[in-house]
């Protein structure tokens, strides 16, 4: 379905093992729709999805601007955008939201941040800029009007072959070639969250997780990523009372996560993480009272052994 000229797009990259959309994220999509989106959901892993399956898809959502278009898994978030890219869905858009369902959030409402950023007139803006490998917008909320998607530079990340990729390769390529791109065409960036580099550029991690609590109580950023109460994988501290950081449990209700986490139980790590590698990204926290909290907790786990 190709949408009209002049429309606000939001192309959402959704995977799930098991075909369904997920309480949190039916919440996210509508308040996507709020902020005057037609929205696009690519559903990946599931090519073969029925009529049927659709309107599950569907179920709650009724009448509200939002499509649904299965496909088979791979690539990434940067593949199902471009399968959504391809199909028509930005066709003369005046602006498109890239995002995906790694989130929980907003957990309070997503309108007057849009609105906040629109007035500001950048090509560009993201949720965080993060300094980790390299400063970057992070990808899983990035905004750019149509001028700044049909730039060549762009063009040119979105033509790239995403599902024969690793997923090194798709983040040098696509996140980080995102905000190379941008750069390098001259377009007015920005990001609700900007990370600094601690101990003079030394040291570098992922907001998201080190800095989790600062960035979601800086009223700028309303979400939580999924990663991150499901695996913790650098034992950020105070996770455990992420209800405690829901404002509004009206608006946004801990039961979604509750039962995200019941259904999701935590994956099977990758690399072993050490105690070096956790304290060295406590360093790298924009909240210095983050490292007090990593530390306490480092001491605390060496006396229980």
């Amino acid at each position: 379905m190709k949408p009209h000229a002049g429309k606000r797009i939001c192309l959402f990259a959704q995977y799930d093992p098991v075909p369904r959309l997920a309480p949190h994220t039916r919440h996210y999509l509508r308040e996507i729709i709020t902020c005057g989106y037609e929205v696009h959901v690519c559903i990946s892993g599931h090519p073969n999805l029925g009529d049927q399956g659709l309107r599950n898809f569907h179920e709650g959502l009724e009448g509200l601007p939002i499509h649904f278009y299965p496909r088979e898994n791979g690539g990434l978030d940067f593949a199902a955008w471009q399968f959504l890219i391809e199909k028509g869905c930005v066709q003369n858009a005046i602006e498109i939201l890239f995002t995906n369902d790694s989130l929980f959030g907003p957990i309070t409402p997503l309108k007057p941040i849009m609105q906040s950023m629109r007035a500001e007139g950048y090509d560009a803006w993201g949720m965080v800029r993060s300094q980790e490998t390299m400063p970057h917008l992070q990808s899983w909320f990035l905004v750019m009007t149509g001028d700044a998607f049909t730039h060549p530079a762009i063009q040119r990340i979105f033509s790239m072959p995403f599902m024969e990729m690793s997923k090194g390769e798709i983040i040098l390529h696509g996140e980080f070639g995102t905000s190379v791109a941008l750069d390098s065409a001259g377009l007015k960036t920005a990001a609700c969250w900007t990370a600094r580099k601690a101990l003079g550029g030394l040291l570098t991690a992922n907001p998201m997780h080190t800095d989790w609590l600062t960035v979601l109580q800086s009223g700028r950023v309303p979400f939580i990523k999924t990663e991150l109460l499901r695996d913790n994988p650098f034992l950020a501290p105070g996770v455990k009372d992420w209800r405690n950081a829901i404002p509004d449990k009206g608006f946004f209700r801990p039961v979604w996560i509750v039962e995200y986490l019941k259904e999701n139980p935590p994956r099977s790590p990758g690399p072993i993480i050490g105690w070096q590698q956790r304290l060295t990204s406590a360093l790298a926290a924009q909240d210095p009272r983050n490292f007090i909290r990593y530390l306490l907790q480092f001491l605390s786990r060496r006396r229980l052994r």
